[in-house]
């Protein structure tokens, strides 16, 4: 703390030195939007005097501030493609600041057809936001936003649809900034055709609250907006597809939307038995999913945007796991336990999802938020397998069968207020978080244990009924209060108050010829309350370059447990004095840094605190602690974002610290003469983890024909863990790196070759335990050649090498994807396809995961070889 203290201070006298000497001429400040009033970023904005001439690109939201302007009179102009220009002269009668009127560019009567691509600047970067223009990423008529997002710097697709951007996962699709599809973001990519996207923004998300005062802690919701063209707001698309294959595999679509200036209605609807949208994920799924999207504006007051979604996913999972557990004895020998198992996994699961949000702008001065969401879900399951655990001479194999049943319910409402004083900068704000969840379990599970010794041999036959029912209810609240102390210092009060409640209860019966009997040793009735209040202050600086914000936050905890069965009350109480701090740095307005810094408290789990023993694995009892504190965590991060918009060289990296006091972690004890361990948990320090990544873009042409990419990440993990009351840290060192060529010919190719190389090492602090590691490496190709103007040719291939891995049955496996579309029809209406998948029937899923002093091997199989024939049909009418 006495570090985290030390730096707040010092990072506070070197914000305060830079806003004492930071004095500034003239500022000036505006919007360029277009005659709908949307923003036009990337727009340019220059300013000539009779001292001096300045130029500046305008933001994704269409603001734009000019500084160190030298003349009180000035002719300010405003620039962008397909728009006529602005000119006007100005003049600053009164202050230092001049914030003129919004500036609305009109399209150009005389645009060529022809729209010269260079000139549209590609990418652009902003504290919390990177920006991309859709036309300088031209992608095939028919295909989805998924397509652009393959081309863009920085940004994934996975093969079933997950988008991460610059490494961190994108949750939420919005579409001119009102939600899609709820958290689907796989349907939400697809449901879009690309040629109607005008800008691609990722978004870093603080919250609705951050929005409005600029007091950005936590860490961010990674969030893509779509903004869809002007002359694409009116008109409809729809696409349906069927495909069948061989070993009965099958994939239909129907996917639409219907717009009409803001209002937009979206379906999507899916049944198929090819793992979903791209033939990845474990085991094989056969899934049925319908989903509906709405949005609208009907004032200029109010707004809705809403969705429902349902599922249905039927998965066969086979694995095959390694497990390496290193324990020492009780003279700090080493002593490997190891454990061979396979499982044969079948899940059937149903959800329902409703949510959305209203907007209600009262006034100019007042505005309402609320956002409802509702979650349903049920399913059942059975799981069949065994295993063979080995320690010293002692050898015991499992087999093992269970079934479980599964009840959900969660419901969430967010409601936020706001209300803008008089006086420009004063600002109050009211939000409150409710939440409830209910889920059932009951799970009945039978195992066989036969323990082998030398000539010794004996046998344990276990058939147990667990019936497990948790209850939450969780409130937030709170408020803000920010005044303006000069033109550009802020100072804001904040105080919020937090609760958890959960019930829950565990009843456990032993099944013997047929009959249930309770058993009172392993059935508990046990509630926890966790409860939290935050008064913070924090002071905030805008200037032209450096934005900054600095706060001091108290938070007392309490977590409280109540053993109802048995009778028993614990408390726990924490005080934590919490520094934050952001400091944002705009080098050029291509190139900036932000680095934050938070703290959190991370609560214990239920089974982490309910102090009695499931022994539903007898090889394995875990017994809760019902005296663990709750977690304190400091978090660091920095992030560096650099663009050219003219070449579209694009520069992104990322680094983070986490340090966690009173880390929860296992503790583990051999019971002896037996492969049996008891397993619990305590609070201990010494855990830290250091993650970093960067991505480099540069293309080799002016038209972008050729893109190189360089990218990379590492991570460091200090894991703690207690054997047998011995303390053993075990590092955890894993690393990547990428190169990628990009090829993008119009009406010829485009494809992507890719090859990686990472490691995965892990080290001890106990001299008797030898370091571990594993390597691959991964090259191939993926992309499409086009024929004509009807034919089109695509490829998927992927080779991997595995080295140090301890299972699996296909160490390397090779992949190749192949498929061949035919357009036909007017307008390209119709396609056919033909598509064979897993050519050399080689899919299959390596991992290895590293938790305290346990290693993971895991293997599991993957949706095999198939070949399908599929009918598109495609409609569309835009304007009119």
């Amino acid at each position: 703390m006495k570090l985290f203290t030390k730096s707040f201070l010092f990072f506070l006298l070197l914000a305060g030195i830079y806003s004492g000497s930071s004095a500034q001429n003239y500022i000036i400040k505006g919007t360029v939007l277009d005659t709908a009033g949307l923003p036009l970023p990337g727009a340019v904005v220059r300013v000539k005097s009779t001292t001096d001439s300045m130029g500046i690109s305008v933001n994704p939201d269409g603001t734009f501030i000019i500084g160190k302007i030298k003349s009180k009179q000035f002719t300010l102009s405003a620039a962008y493609i397909g728009y006529d220009s602005f000119v006007k002269q100005y003049l600053i009668e009164k202050g230092n600041t001049l914030t003129i009127d919004p500036i609305k560019l009109k399209p150009s009567s005389n645009t060529l057809d022809a729209v010269v691509i260079s000139g549209v600047p590609p990418v652009k970067v902003t504290e919390d936001t990177v920006s991309f223009n859709a036309k300088a990423f031209p992608v095939r008529d028919g295909d989805a936003v998924d397509e652009v997002l393959k081309k863009l710097p920085g940004v994934k697709v996975d093969k079933d649809g997950n988008v991460t951007s610059q490494g961190a996962p994108v949750t939420k699709i919005r579409v001119n900034g009102k939600d899609f599809f709820g958290t689907d973001v796989a349907t939400a990519i697809k449901n879009l055709p690309a040629d109607i996207i005008k800008n691609l923004q990722f978004i870093d998300d603080y919250g609705d609250q951050a929005k409005l005062t600029g007091i950005k802690t936590g860490e961010p919701e990674k969030i893509l907006n779509l903004t869809i063209q002007e002359d694409k707001k009116k008109g409809y698309f729809a696409r349906a597809s069927a495909g069948l294959g061989n070993a009965d595999r099958y994939n239909t679509s129907l996917r639409g939307n219907s717009l009409k200036g803001e209002r937009q209605v979206s379906f999507d609807a899916t049944s198929a038995n090819a793992n979903m949208r791209g033939g990845g994920g474990d085991g094989v799924t056969t899934r049925n999913a319908a989903g509906v999207n709405y949005k609208n504006e009907f004032s200029t007051k109010l707004s809705l945007d809403g969705g429902y979604n349902y599922n249905n996913d039927r998965n066969n999972t086979i694995s095959t796991t390694y497990t390496q557990n290193f324990l020492q004895d009780e003279n700090q020998n080493p002593v490997n336990r190891l454990e061979d198992a396979n499982s044969n996994n079948k899940n059937n699961n149903y959800s329902h999802w409703l949510g959305g949000n209203v907007e209600y702008k009262i006034d100019t001065i007042n505005y309402l938020k609320i956002s409802p969401n509702f979650n349903y879900s049920m399913g059942n399951g059975s799981s069949a397998g065994g295993s063979l655990i080995t320690q010293d001479t002692l050898f015991t194999r499992r087999e093992s069968t269970s079934s479980n049943y599964t009840n959900n319910l969660s419901t969430r409402t967010n409601i936020f207020f706001n209300h803008k004083f008089p006086k420009k900068g004063r600002n109050l704000s009211f939000w409150s978080n409710i939440n409830y969840t209910n889920n059932a379990n009951d799970r009945d599970s039978y195992n066989q244990y036969i323990n082998t010794q030398g000539s010794k041999k004996d046998s344990v036959v276990q058939n147990q009924l667990n019936n497990q029912l948790s209850r939450n209810f969780g409130l937030n609240a709170g408020a803000s209060y920010m005044e303006p102390l000069w033109k550009q210092t802020f100072i804001e009060f904040n105080y919020s108050w937090n609760r958890s409640s959960t019930n829950n209860s565990r009843e456990a019966y032993d099944i013997a010829n047929g009959n249930e009997v309770l058993n009172p040793q392993l059935s508990n009735v046990y509630d926890f309350q966790f409860t939290t209040n935050k008064v913070g202050l924090n002071y905030r600086y805008i200037g032209e370059k450096l934005n900054y914000t600095v706060g001091v936050n108290a938070q007392p905890a309490v977590l409280s447990g109540q053993n109802l069965s048995r009778d028993i009350t614990t408390v726990n109480k924490t005080f934590n004095i919490i520094p934050s701090g952001r400091f944002s740095y705009k080098f050029t307005n291509q190139q900036s840094l932000d680095i934050n810094y938070w703290g959190r408290n991370n609560q214990p789990g239920f089974l982490q605190l309910q102090p009695i023993s499931d022994n539903s694995n007898l090889q394995n009892i875990v017994t809760g602690n019902p005296n663990l504190k709750p977690e304190f965590i400091h978090s660091i991060n920095a992030h560096y974002k650099q663009a050219d918009w003219n070449a579209g060289k694009v520069i992104l990296a990322n680094f983070k610290y986490e340090r966690t006091e009173d880390r929860i972690v296992t503790t583990k004890n051999r019971v002896a003469g037996t492969v049996n361990q008891l397993t619990s948990y305590i609070n201990t320090d010494g855990f830290y983890s250091l993650q970093g990544d960067y991505n480099i873009s540069k293309p080799l042409s002016a038209e972008r024909k050729f893109t190189i990419g360089y990218s990379g990440s590492g991570q460091l993990n200090n894991n703690i863990s207690f054997t047998d009351d011995n303390k053993i840290a075990a590092k955890n060192v894993a690393w990547r790196q990428e190169l990628e060529f990009r090829v993008d010919l119009k009406d010829i190719a485009n494809f992507e070759i890719e090859t990686s190389y990472s490691q995965n090492l892990t080290s001890y602090s106990s001299d008797a335990f030898t370091d571990r590691q594993s390597n691959r490496f991964e090259y191939g190709i993926e992309g499409r050649n086009y024929f004509f103007k009807d034919l089109s040719l695509g490829y998927d291939f992927s080779k991997q090498i595995n080295s140090g891995f301890d299972n699996g049955s296909v160490r390397n496996p090779t992949l190749l994807r192949l498929s061949m579309e035919y357009k036909f029809m007017k307008n390209d209406m119709a396609a056919i396809r033909i598509e064979g998948f897993d050519l050399f029937d080689q899919n299959s899923g390596i991992s290895r995961d590293v938790f305290d002093n346990v290693i993971v091997d895991r293997q599991v199989n993957r949706l095999g070889r198939y070949f399908m024939l599929s009918l598109i049909y495609r409609v569309r009418q835009f304007g009119g």
